[in-house]
């Protein structure tokens, strides 16, 4: 008797792969849709092979097809379970959107944390946020930069470890965010009791408890990583998780979808979650429900082009799978902010007005242009050079993560601007090196006791000239080039080195470091209250990020904190803080709201111009064109 057409379906966990073979007589119609659907790997004549991604991610064609074909399928226990996940997923995400289960109350949590190793007090908006993450089988944290994600986050890990749900958490996080996950385990867990706390690639880290691994070498350890996984049950979390929202289309999107599949529970931390676009969402939420995407959000976070009110309407449709808390909740003291403005003179005048000359009189270019937009964004390096420090304009900048590349600025050899850049160290030094030295003695000598300053710039040349120039108080310093220990564990200067530096050692009296390495992750309210901004781009979300080190939960409450802008009179200076004031106006508004705000952060796949919209694109030719308000 010939067997009927069907195919059988198992699972490989060792490969992750599904194995399709065909049973009987299988029509070549039918055999030739899962070749197209499911690839060639293996002996496409008779079996195929499906990375198990790629099985969960397209098998809604599987069921019509064998309906239209008379193909019947094999179910071996392993692939059987793959689906009884799918359809348990697909009913969680069901009663969470309908709220259709009762909610956990704090006084839940609580409860659920007795016994455990958890020690923090939590406020009542994290025992909130922590109830309604306990309440989701996966659960995403939109509260705002400093409002404790990381503490909510182990509460939620320990509450699901204590019950046994959880054996082990891998966290998917910038460099940046390494130095919180190992601080706050102390800060968070009983003495004696804190979990094992590593980072990928280092000694005793695949017996960690809880391991710490960047999105870059996630994507090139894949396969480890998946297998640490599936070992036990993981919680797999994604900290600053707007950096993989390019999904398929990006290394670090990629790279978290496919490790989704071989997680017991998702969750993900950003006060970001819409950097750029509404359409961000879409791989936030293909990480958290995989497949599910498209049935969570409305059909204006799908189109290529999104509308304005896009936003509003993804806010509603999400509004039961996400946390938040507001700025306003934390009810911190307001920072003060001051401007502290220089002069324009003597040589660095003549080389600042040699540049507006030689730009004066270009045309207005659209956005949209990305040569044109490339070209403006170095125009805009060029002229923030030269209103902080004219060396810079001969040095461009380094290949290096994060740093806008741009090269020295072309001049003729020879030519008056060109002995002017080549020379302007032996005749005068920066105003605003002058002033800062200042700033930071002041601070020293505070009759109430020495104070520390951060200092923010964009150019690594500047911080590495500031730290020559301020080597009276030792200062330290992060940037693109100096490594973490992740990826030099044998280099004796490390981030993590130099922040310990900071916050122990006295003779420590400045950090000197680049709002692309050091904006998000780091907490130094403990230990710093003052800020300098050396220099700014138009980049209002980087600032906003950068405010948050020093300015978040778990300060004193009668701490202020001092924020200072550093400008030179008469330069693109003036029209970046004039840009920064509205945007942080209108973005600190949105950040104080429920609904979810948009921030124009860059892509940490492709660091893109230093210039965001057309209003930044007129303010700066207005002033090239000396046609400023």
């Amino acid at each position: 008797m010939t067997a009927s057409p069907a195919i059988s379906l198992d699972f490989d966990p060792a490969a992750n792969v599904v194995l399709a073979q065909k049973v009987g007589a299988v029509p070549d119609v039918f055999w030739g849709q899962l070749r197209v659907e499911w690839g060639y790997d293996g002996d496409p004549a008779r079996a195929v092979r499906v990375p198990l991604e790629r099985f969960r991610e397209n098998i809604g064609w599987l069921g019509p097809a064998c309906n239209r074909y008379n193909v019947g399928i094999a179910w071996e226990p392993a692939a059987e379970a793959i689906i009884t996940t799918i359809k348990l997923e697909r009913r969680q995400l069901e009663h969470a959107r309908h709220r259709s289960t009762a909610p956990i109350t704090a006084e839940d949590v609580r409860r659920r944390l007795e016994g455990s190793r958890f020690a923090r007090p939590l406020k009542p908006f994290q025992l909130r946020d922590a109830a309604k993450l306990l309440g989701l089988a996966h659960g995403a944290n939109f509260s705002v930069p400093g409002a404790g994600k990381t503490s909510v986050a182990y509460a939620v890990y320990e509450a699901e470890h204590h019950a046994e749900k959880i054996d082990q958490l891998l966290v998917v996080a910038p460099l940046s965010a390494f130095d919180a996950w190992q601080t706050e385990v102390e800060e968070c867990f009983k003495p004696g009791m804190e979990p094992i706390v590593k980072v990928f690639g280092t000694p005793g880290s695949k017996a960690a408890e809880i391991l710490l691994v960047n999105y870059h070498r996630l994507a090139m350890n894949q396969k480890d990583l998946t297998n640490w996984v599936r070992k036990r049950r993981t919680l797999v979390l994604l900290d600053e998780a707007h950096r993989m929202k390019a999904g398929r289309v990006g290394q670090h999107g990629s790279a978290c979808l496919d490790l989704a599949f071989s997680a017991s529970r998702r969750d993900i931390l950003t006060g970001t979650p819409a950097p750029q676009s509404a359409s961000d969402f879409v791989a936030l939420y293909e990480f958290l429900w995989p497949g599910q995407a498209r049935r969570i959000l409305p059909s204006e976070a799908l189109s290529a082009s999104p509308p304005p009110d896009a936003l509003q309407a993804i806010n509603r449709s999400i509004q039961p799978l996400f946390v938040r808390t507001t700025k306003k909740e934390l009810e911190l003291p307001p920072p003060t902010l001051r401007r502290v403005v220089v002069p324009l003179s003597g040589l660095q005048r003549e080389i600042y007005s040699g540049l507006r000359d030689r730009y004066a009189g270009m045309l207005r270019v659209s956005m949209n242009d990305r040569v044109e937009l490339a070209r403006m964004g170095t125009i805009v390096m060029y002229l923030l050079e030269a209103a902080s420090n004219p060396q810079l304009l001969a040095v461009g900048s380094r290949d290096l993560p994060g740093e806008f590349a741009h090269p020295p600025l072309p001049v003729e050899p020879g030519s008056r601007l060109w002995e002017m850049i080549v020379g302007y160290g032996r005749y005068e030094t920066p105003p605003k090196f002058i002033r800062l030295r200042e700033i930071i003695a002041q601070n020293v000598a505070d009759p109430a006791g020495p104070r520390k300053t951060l200092v923010w710039s964009n150019f690594v040349s500047n911080l590495e000239g500031l730290r020559r120039w301020l080597a009276d108080y030792e200062p330290a310093m992060i940037h693109g080039g100096v490594p973490s220990v992740t990826s030099a564990p044998n280099a004796t200067v490390t981030r993590e080195s130099e922040l310990q530096r900071f916050r122990r050692d006295d003779k420590c009296k400045v950090l000197l470091a680049n709002p692309a390495a050091m904006s998000e992750g780091v907490s130094l309210h403990h230990d710093c209250h003052d800020a300098v901004y050396f220099d700014r781009t138009f980049n209002a979300g980087h600032y906003l990020q950068s405010i948050d080190r020093i300015h978040r939960l778990g300060m004193n409450p009668d701490q202020r904190t001092t924020l200072l802008f550093m400008i030179t009179n008469d330069t693109i200076d003036q029209v970046v803080d004039s840009r920064i004031r509205d945007k942080a106006t209108n973005l600190g508004r949105a950040l104080d709201d429920k609904e979810l705000a948009r921030m124009s952060l860059p892509d940490d796949e492709d660091y893109g111009p230093p210039i965001e919209t057309d209003v930044d694109m007129a303010a700066l030719l207005a002033h090239i064109n000396g046609q400023e308000q």
